[in-house]
């Protein structure tokens, strides 16, 4: 399923945290097994056999009774067990991670977590896919199945690497379009700010590159490649290392949410998740029946 959704072993074998070997073998074996081909090999990347996409259907269903099944059983037993799966859209210590991983194992030593990594778009579509139980995502949801806990916000500021420094202090957004820049793909929640940040100018900056994701834009940024987009806690650091200068002109503000699919937030897995998840950012956090938005 994960193969299918991204069209390439490489990405995701990232995704699942295996390798691309390791994927590879057990896709051949379970053709082996199901005795027919689903997927053909191309020079683009993977791509669904007629049979595959038949048989993806179904497997999408097999993944969710298996899921509904340990639910039930959970329920039945009174204690929480199985599998929770967490997107994460952004660097795990932004997220909480480690402390939402000990508010979770300490409500059931039954309970294994599982991590997925993506850009906040394609998370939420695995949420609707029945992929992942709930995931981290900026901006806003577009998927009306889904509901999301808000959980904090950040700051998005313009960066530049040091040898821009002196052409920023004092920039105007049309002296910044003059400049090359590192732009968010267009699915990313960063891509309206630049939208904003240029709309009045008759000219629009120079795109150097385009990044899917806050670690490649990282390094060209750090590199020198051209300016872009950045979240101010990520951005500091490297400030004060000489790294970068940041423009003193217009941020912009980003909420960070939690989603889940509405119809499952009452099963004891969700309900535990959603609470670790509210706690693990309690300083800014509401409780998760206070702030569900459909």
């Amino acid at each position: 399923m994960t193969v299918a959704d991204v069209g390439n072993l490489t990405h995701a074998a990232e995704r699942l945290f295996t390798s691309q070997p390791a994927i590879s073998a057990h896709i051949k074996a379970l053709e082996r097994e199901l005795n027919v081909k689903l997927f053909d090999r191309t020079s683009k990347g993977m791509r669904l056999t007629a049979h595959g996409k038949v048989l993806i259907e179904k497997a999408h269903q097999v993944l969710n009774a298996t899921n509904e099944l340990r639910i039930e059983a959970s329920t039945l037993s009174g204690k929480l067990a199985g599998v929770i799966k967490i997107g994460l859209n952004t660097n795990a210590e932004f997220l909480q991670l480690p402390l939402l991983h000990q508010r979770l194992t300490a409500k059931s030593s039954r309970l294994k977590i599982q991590l997925a990594e993506g850009i906040s778009v394609e998370l939420l579509h695995e949420i609707r896919r029945g992929s992942l139980d709930g995931s981290f995502y900026f901006g806003d949801n577009p998927l009306k199945e889904l509901a999301n806990i808000a959980l904090t916000e950040t700051t998005i500021v313009v960066a530049a690497a040091s040898k821009w420094k002196q052409d920023i202090i004092n920039a105007t957004p049309a002296d910044l379009a003059k400049l090359p820049w590192i732009y968010p793909v267009p699915f990313c929640p960063y891509h309206k700010f630049i939208n904003r940040l240029f709309k009045p100018l008759d000219k629009k900056p120079e795109r150097v590159a385009d990044a899917s994701s806050e670690r490649s834009t990282n390094v060209l940024l750090r590199s020198g490649v051209g300016l872009a987009l950045i979240r101010q806690d990520e951005a500091q650091p490297l400030v004060e290392q000489g790294l970068i200068s940041i423009w003193q002109g217009q941020s912009f503000t980003l909420p960070l949410n939690f989603a889940y699919l509405k119809n499952r937030q009452h099963e004891p897995l969700i309900q535990a998740l959603l609470q670790s998840v509210s706690a693990s950012f309690s300083n800014s956090a509401k409780d998760p029946s206070d702030s569900i938005t459909t």
